[in-house]
């Protein structure tokens, strides 16, 4: 039997799929049995499965259209009979002994979420926003630090499959691009889990990301996810500064830094910087100036979003 079971989303992208089941079938080592499940999200024309033999039982489930990625998960989650569940998103790479280290880090009995370690694949090149990016998240936090629910990220992830089941697996409400795993992460930690780091669940990211490109899919975060997630866990405004940034329902005092805030994020003054950045990437630009661009679009998706439900920014 299966120790674990690999979820793969996959979406349009069949060079992507090949190259991630070759890689775990390059790490698969004996004495940690595992299968795979490639979840095919309304692919067109339909994802199909690599013409060769693998060392682990692997399966297709298939949406008929289009529905995001936290419903394709659940689609994989509905056939995993493995005691633990792995998800990796298809242009991730595991490297050697990614299955191996989550099942000896994971009691499948406990209530503990491990987090892999990523980083963009070699043959991507580096520039500031590469750096910034493989810099966030768990990776801003020293060794010691407990990691907190917003850290949670699916793309190199794995807990426990009654864990999973227990608070209801991914919301399928969020059809954009991010969110669910921020809202799956919060339940788990509503839940009691705890989150640890997995660092010998190595894996590389293989897809390239602009700053236009990072822009875009920030704005649809704040347009479309996290208008869900916030209806769903108010107590996460404050923790994502939607009290500062947000339109006026979310407000929760501090008016002058709110107005500072709003003032610092105003079009088009975000417009302005990432001009000037996204033509001068090899230059030392500081974190911060990411965090200002990537909140300055957050805050343009949440104004999009009140103005259609007719809400004063």
């Amino acid at each position: 039997m299966s120790l674990a079971t690999v979820i793969i989303p996959t979406f349009n992208r069949p060079d992507h799929l090949a190259a991630v089941l070759e890689a775990l079938a390059r790490q698969a080592e004996p004495g940690y049995p595992f299968s795979v499940v490639v979840v095919d999200d309304g692919s067109d024309p339909p994802a199909r499965l690599p013409d060769r033999a693998f060392p682990f039982d692997i399966r297709i489930a298939r949406l008929e259209r289009n529905r995001g990625r936290a419903a394709a998960r659940n689609a994989g989650l509905a056939v995993v009979e493995a005691p633990l569940v792995i998800f990796l998103d298809d242009d991730v790479r595991p490297q050697e002994g990614f299955v191996a280290a989550y099942v000896r880090a994971l009691d499948p009995a406990a209530k503990v979420v491990g987090l892999g370690a990523v980083e963009f694949d070699p043959s991507v090149p580096r520039d500031r926003l590469t750096r910034y990016l493989e810099t966030r998240g768990v990776a801003k936090l020293a060794p010691s630090e407990p990691i907190p629910a917003r850290y949670f990220l699916t793309y190199n992830s794995a807990l426990p499959t009654g864990l999973l089941r227990a608070v209801g697996g991914f919301d399928e409400g969020f059809t954009a691009w991010g969110g669910e795993d921020l809202d799956l992460g919060w339940r788990l930690q509503q839940a009691g889990a705890d989150f640890v780091r997995v660092p010998d669940a190595r894996a590389f990211h293989a897809h390239r990301r602009t700053l236009e490109g990072v822009w875009t899919v920030s704005i649809g975060f704040g347009s479309k996810s996290l208008p869900h997630i916030l209806s769903r866990h108010p107590g996460l405004v404050p923790v994502l500064r939607v009290d500062l940034l947000g339109p006026r329902e979310y407000a929760r005092g501090r008016p002058v830094r709110r107005w500072l805030v709003q003032a610092a994020t105003w079009f088009p003054l975000p417009d302005v910087v990432k001009w000037l950045v996204s033509r001068s990437l090899w230059l030392p630009w500081p974190t911060r100036l990411f965090d200002y661009l990537i909140a300055s679009a957050w805050r343009r998706g949440l104004d999009g979003a009140a103005s259609k439900r007719g809400v004063r920014s």
